[in-house]
């Protein structure tokens, strides 16, 4: 089985379906994604392929760049 998505940052919900395959007996061969957030920190145990990497960055509250922090902060969330 190939599992596929979207989106992927730090890995969790691709890690559960991957767990939830396993978990029935299935085996995973592989991960697509159409877009990579991990900035080359995930390993999930099997082989990935993305379709886009993106380096994004990351900063604590209070060492925002000056430009940054002139935009009032907003979580959509994704659930």
């Amino acid at each position: 089985m190939l599992v596929v998505e979207d989106v992927v940052t730090k890995g969790g919900r691709v890690q559960e379906t991957i767990d939830i395959v396993r978990a029935r007996q299935g085996q995973v061969l592989g991960v697509a994604m159409i877009v990579d957030r991990s900035n080359g920190t995930l390993d999930l145990g099997v082989s990935a392929f993305s379709l886009l990497a993106l380096q994004v960055e990351a900063f604590r509250a209070d060492q925002l760049p000056p430009d940054l922090a002139k935009i009032p902060p907003h979580k959509p969330g994704s659930k």
